[in-house]
């Protein structure tokens, strides 16, 4: 495949790096120089980009000039990641005000590095960035919950008394008044996707953290599941996701409680060391 691997002679050392980090042995060394053997093995990992020593490897148009260096690199210690997953919270008391939209952006880009099974990168972020956009988002929301009613299936008591309360303006039980929702889904029917379930959980996990690490806070949104599993037309004719697409979405916005401390959970987590 022309241009997918190219290799800059003058600065390549011809080390072999990138071909022995290559897992599925896409790359070859010939006449003592690597090259692309099998483009149709290549996964497009960027390892051989990633791990070259004198960067002379462009991947796909892609060149190590413009990659993040890892030397240097200030990487958050094991302390402050600790002490982010014991104070996190799931927030579900949203201030007024939208999130910055440059910040936004920012993280919605950071999360294509967010890793996918087989590195199918099939996922799709759907996003209502603002409280005007959640706000459609809610009208359609209800009426689609309303039509369903009309039709052959009642709602069950626990969905519909709270889709009540919302349409008359009295509490946002599904939504908690957040300013904003991402929804990460991922094309089940793509080539190469194995684990498509998991790929949306893996990057909205990711977007919790940068989320987080920028003063927005956010809340797994489990409610909108437990909605789509009663009314399987619902993300379909709001934001035209099929009926069968793996997905998972996130509220966000900008924090109406502080708290004070983490909690204590350490005893719930169940260790099995087996040597």
């Amino acid at each position: 495949m022309i241009g997918l691997f190219e290799v800059d002679g003058a600065t390549c050392v011809k080390c072999g790096a990138c071909v022995r980090d290559c897992a599925f042995r896409a790359l070859k060394m010939e006449d003592g120089a690597p090259r692309m053997a099998s483009p149709d093995r290549c996964m497009k990992c960027q390892h051989c980009l990633a791990v070259c020593p004198t960067g002379a490897v462009t991947f796909d148009g892609k060149r190590a000039a413009d990659s993040v260096p890892v030397a240097g690199l200030p990487l958050p210690s094991l302390d402050a990641v600790e002490n982010w997953l014991r104070t996190r919270r799931s927030m579900r008391h949203f201030a007024a005000e939208d999130v910055d939209r440059a910040v936004l952006s920012r993280i919605l880009s950071a999360l294509g590095n967010a890793p996918t099974g087989c590195n199918a990168r099939s996922l799709t972020f759907t996003c209502f960035p603002t409280r005007a956009s959640m706000d459609g988002f809610r009208r359609d929301f209800i009426s689609v919950l309303e039509r369903h009613r009309d039709g052959t299936k009642l709602l069950p008591r626990w969905l519909a008394a709270p889709a009540i309360r919302l349409r008359r303006g009295e509490d946002d039980m599904f939504f908690r008044g957040a300013s904003g929702m991402l929804v990460v889904s991922s094309d089940e029917t793509a080539p190469g996707v194995a684990t498509p379930l998991e790929d949306v959980t893996i990057a909205c996990a990711h977007f919790e953290m940068l989320a987080n690490a920028a003063g927005i806070a956010t809340c797994w949104c489990g409610f909108l599941k437990m909605v789509q599993q009663e009314v399987p037309e619902l993300l379909e004719q709001t934001i035209g996701l099929r009926r069968t697409t793996p997905f998972y979405a996130m509220l966000f916005g900008r924090p109406a409680v502080r708290y004070a401390r983490g909690i204590q959970r350490d005893s719930y987590a169940r260790i099995d060391f087996r040597g």
